[in-house]
């Protein structure tokens, strides 16, 4: 039986278009009881990577939250909301700045600090990472991401939203563990077959295209997208949207381990949004992507000489959080304008770009990298 993945339209983020939306997206898959019983404790995951409202569509829009935490009640269970920002930026600060404090607090339900929860360890391939306690003792996980491209990973949707699950400084250890695309990408297929939400509800009203996930191009896209498998959720968009499986590697990760589709002829679509898309192209980043094209031989070889590196521009107001960030302390304040990178340090993650509030850091990449993306070298 192939694997349904759900697409319903929304114009916009007002209530009443939101509710109709959730309630098509669910029946369309089968109806919130597939998931839900009463009694149950039910964690709701959303994004909340970094202290934006909603309209900069960073984070996942809390009226679709808000929608879904209804549809919970209803079904008898009791909602909880949990996720986990960069360590870079108070949690509290996140929770005022996108809405979810307020619209929690109207909905008279509990908003999980997953930074100051316990959590359990687990190994793979030697190491050491945890996994925040209340996602693991909900009976459902609900993940509700918000759909973006990523400097990093090139999509940011299903899967990668389950980083958020990671609490502390370990986010920013992984990344210098994993300091390559195709490495971080392992991982993040590891975390997910280990976590595994029982349904996913992905925020595309407005997604993010081009170099995101906090700096890219605001997208209408004009839908919700849902499925009980995440990677055939993940890989449904990127057909939809003409962006190369390859290109997104912890989907073959997944495909490969039995966790989930990423076979676009196993994947039934179901819902009331034409296919294909009538819209122009949905751009992606071209850092993650280049890097993961170059054979690992030639990686090795050529290493000194294709990096991918920051850049700050003069929208910087030195507010710090880059340096925060840097898992491998490559970037420090000083008396100039905007912070100094030591390259040699630089480990290409991105994670400077993607808490950055002023849309100020810019990913550059080397002299080579410029003549791979011109085809110029073995692929």
């Amino acid at each position: 039986m192939r694997t349904k993945v759900a697409l319903s339209a929304c114009p916009d983020y007002s209530p009443a278009n939101i509710q109709a939306a959730i309630a098509k997206l669910l029946g369309d898959l089968g109806g919130i009881a597939t998931w839900v019983r009463p009694g149950q404790t039910v964690l709701l995951k959303p994004n909340l990577l970094s202290a934006r409202t909603p309209d900069r569509a960073v984070t996942t829009h809390p009226e679709v939250v808000r929608a879904m935490i209804r549809a919970v009640k209803a079904a008898g269970a009791s909602p909880i909301v949990a996720d986990s920002a960069c360590n870079a930026i108070q949690i509290e600060r996140v929770w005022d700045k996108t809405g979810f404090k307020a619209m929690c607090g109207e909905e008279s339900v509990p908003l999980v600090n997953l930074e100051k929860s316990s959590s359990v360890q687990f190994n793979w391939a030697g190491v050491v990472y945890s996994v925040a306690k209340p996602v693991l003792d909900a009976a459902l996980v609900i993940n509700m991401p918000k759909l973006k491209t990523h400097m990093l990973t090139v999509l940011t949707n299903a899967v990668k939203n389950m980083y958020g699950t990671l609490p502390g400084f370990q986010k920013t250890i992984l990344h210098k563990q994993y300091p390559t695309p195709n490495q971080f990408c392992a991982f993040l297929a590891a975390l997910y077959a280990r976590v595994k939400p029982g349904l996913t509800i992905s925020d595309a009203v407005i997604a993010m295209a081009g170099n995101g996930p906090t700096s890219g191009d605001l997208t209408h896209l004009g839908f919700l997208a849902g499925s009980p498998d995440g990677v055939a959720l993940d890989a449904a968009l990127c057909h939809i949207l003409k962006i190369p499986l390859n290109k997104v590697p912890y989907l073959g990760s997944l495909q490969r381990a039995g966790v989930g589709t990423a076979d676009w002829s196993q994947i039934e679509m179901v819902g009331n949004v034409p296919l294909p898309l009538q819209r122009p192209p949905f751009h992606i980043p071209v850092t993650a992507s280049l890097l993961n094209q170059i054979p690992i031989w030639l990686l090795k070889l050529v290493a000194p000489y294709v990096w991918i590196r920051p850049a700050f521009t003069a929208r910087c107001v030195k507010c710090g959080l880059c340096v925060k960030a840097c898992p491998v302390k490559a970037l420090r304040l000083n008396e100039g304008p905007m912070p100094v990178l030591t390259p040699t340090a630089c480990i290409g993650c991105c994670c400077c770009h993607e808490v950055c509030p002023e849309r100020a850091v810019e990913m550059t990449q080397s002299f080579l990298l410029n003549l791979r993306k011109r085809g110029k070298l073995p692929s």
